[in-house]
């Protein structure tokens, strides 16, 4: 991908253009061109650490000093002080862990440290809607939905949907609330990606154990997804999900009935593939995603800010095309019952409707063989 240097000048744009730490002072000047800490190290020991390339990390450090020194409730810092920080709050979202020789390489004791991360965890996640965009423009949706249909031959989808589940510890006077379908306590955030890896939605922090239809019934995008804002449109979820006109399951497997049916599911399943492996590749970059420890019924903000700070560095390393550390291991899918079948002569609901139309213009075949041919009804072609 070659995103980044756009990514740069956007948000020098937003950040740079009110930001009082860039004056045009003689000290302004010195402190610019002063050395910066990741000098220090070369690609291969930054990477290794930090699972970033140094491009990348001085846009990161450059995010979090604008940030610090535009808001009234910290000091401002320079370079060198704000790059300690970003260092040991990004050691620790790719290790999981604050070893005293990272802490002690960049000259912060550990309570210094923990504050670290805290704050640039807080600075970061408050950056989510600038660097996780849902496609919020007719040619944005449009340029996202050909990218899905050329990967598995669904129309108008304009994102994938699953949940992003991450350990935790449990408080202990309500356990059970926490346990997921794969039996372990966690917290599960909402995500919506691309078939690029991109995310493009992250919401609702909530434990691990509630319902993902509820948790999509109450995010902010499926309140817009019903307002029309997306035209329309469509996101692709699994089988846990409720078919709407919004959101588009597979079939249930008493209602495949020919070769096409059979093609959409498989076009499905390919689909939400996309979904695990970015998913996969969040938790491959960022080990602290494996566990984030104890939390407290009364607030999921600390876990929240992390996973959130996570997501906005995701991207950011999408679009500096940072490799990822490790072999991706895709998310395991979670186990879901079965759904009743539906009752011999049930009226077929609108989605339904509309979801069988889509797959006999898209799918169907009249040699028997599935295909995934079609235009979808013409909405990719210019409908607004």
């Amino acid at each position: 991908m070659a995103y980044a240097p756009a990514v740069w000048l956007a948000v020098q744009e937003h950040f740079f253009r009110t930001d009082n730490y860039y004056r045009p002072t003689s000290t302004h000047v010195q402190e610019r061109s002063s050395a910066r800490l990741f000098d220090q190290f070369d690609d291969a020991f930054l990477f290794n650490n930090f699972n970033f390339s140094g491009p990348c990390l001085t846009f990161i450090a450059d995010l979090i000093r604008v940030s610090l020194n535009n808001d009234a409730n910290f000091q401002p810092k320079d370079s060198q002080e704000v790059d300690a920080m970003v260092l040991v709050a990004l050691h620790f979202y790719a290790k999981g862990i604050l070893p005293k020789k990272i802490m002690d390489l960049v000259g912060l004791d550990k309570e210094a440290a923990t504050d670290a991360v805290n704050t640039v965890s807080k600075l970061l996640s408050g950056m989510a809607e600038r660097f996780v965009t849902f496609p919020g423009s007719h040619n944005d949706r449009v340029s996202v939905a050909l990218a899905i249909k050329d990967v598995c031959g669904i129309p108008n989808a304009v994102g994938v949907l699953g949940c992003m589940h991450v350990k935790v510890t449990p408080p202990a006077e309500n356990p059970t609330l926490y346990k997921n379908t794969l039996e372990f306590a966690s917290v599960m955030i909402q995500t919506i990606c691309d078939v690029d890896g991109n995310l493009l939605a992250v919401e609702r922090c909530s434990p691990g154990g509630t319902p993902v239809q509820q948790v999509w019934e109450s995010s902010v995008i499926s309140q817009h997804f019903k307002q029309g804002y997306n035209g329309p449109t469509w996101v692709i979820g699994g089988k846990e999900y409720q078919l709407s006109t919004h959101v588009l399951t597979p079939k249930h497997p008493s209602e495949v009935k020919n070769t096409a049916d059979m093609a959409y599911n498989e076009a499905h399943s390919q689909a939400l593939s996309c979904s695990l492996r970015t998913i996969g590749s969040l938790k491959n970059r960022f080990r602290c995603l494996e566990d984030l420890g104890p939390v407290h019924s009364s607030s999921l903000d600390r876990v929240a800010r992390v996973i959130y700070a996570c997501c906005v560095l995701h991207n950011i390393a999408k679009k500096f095309s940072v490799p990822l550390p490790r072999k991706l291991v895709p998310e395991p899918v979670h186990p879901v019952p079965l759904a009743p079948e539906r009752p011999r002569g049930a009226t077929l609901s609108e989605a339904e409707v509309i979801r069988d139309d889509m797959i006999v213009t898209c799918f169907h075949d009249p040699s028997g063989e599935s295909s995934q041919a079609g235009d979808g009804g013409g909405w990719e072609e210019g409908e607004s």
